[in-house]
């Protein structure tokens, strides 16, 4: 008994030390939401935005599930679907062509009208014809 009523002394007293040592941290204010600025231009894909800000910085804003995304834009970006290589497939369709290669969760495929081919997709069009003739 004499040990029961120890250990509760000692509970007690660590316990009632423990919350006069414990102080509570002040929370943080909540962060901003970010907006997509009133002068963005929306781009091709149509979730996401460019921006040029007062400094003459480049922003791209994007939607994603979990809110709008801010990120610094790069003066090289590539796309996907702009690297035409030697594993791409190349379908003519009169007016358009289908590109078709092989990517990391199966097959990326997209099509182009002709006459907006870049320098890459038009040697890919090319290099299939000579091959068919």
């Amino acid at each position: 008994m004499k040990k029961f009523v120890m250990l509760l002394a000692i509970a007690s007293v660590s316990f009632a030390a423990d919350k006069k040592t414990t102080k509570k941290p002040k929370a943080a204010p909540p962060p901003q939401a970010i907006t997509i600025p009133k002068d963005a231009v929306p781009n091709a894909d149509g979730s996401s935005y460019t921006y040029t800000d007062k400094q003459g910085k480049k922003w791209i804003y994007a939607k994603t599930p979990f809110g709008i995304m801010k990120s610094a834009a790069s003066d090289t970006t590539i796309s996907n679907t702009e690297t035409v290589g030697p594993s791409t497939k190349v379908i003519d369709k009169g007016d358009s062509v289908r590109f078709e290669k092989p990517g990391p969760f199966g097959t990326i495929a997209y099509e182009k009208k002709k006459t907006e081919l870049n320098e890459s997709e038009r040697q890919a069009v090319d290099a299939q014809k000579a091959n068919q003739q």
